[in-house]
């Protein structure tokens, strides 16, 4: 049995309104496994994953666009 990996959820800001989930699932599989994706109002959004894997998809996807826009990222 494996140990039990810490996760961390990231705060997304500044998606276009009607992003899907998949759509922002996407963005963060090329990095590791998304756990959870919890799309908020105005544009925001939770993705959950492994903390290891958080840390580099904050690095990764620094200056990631979609749709033209930059999208904001930061670790709750």
């Amino acid at each position: 049995m494996q140990p039990y990996a810490s996760t961390k959820k990231l705060l997304l800001g500044n998606l276009p309104d009607a992003v899907p989930a998949l759509t922002v699932q996407n963005m963060f599989d090329g990095v590791g496994p998304v756990l959870s994706v919890s799309l908020l109002a105005h544009g925001f959004a939770f993705v959950e994953m492994k903390s290891d894997d958080a840390d580099r998809a904050l690095s990764q996807l620094k200056g990631f666009r979609l749709n033209g826009t930059e999208i904001g990222r930061a670790h709750v």
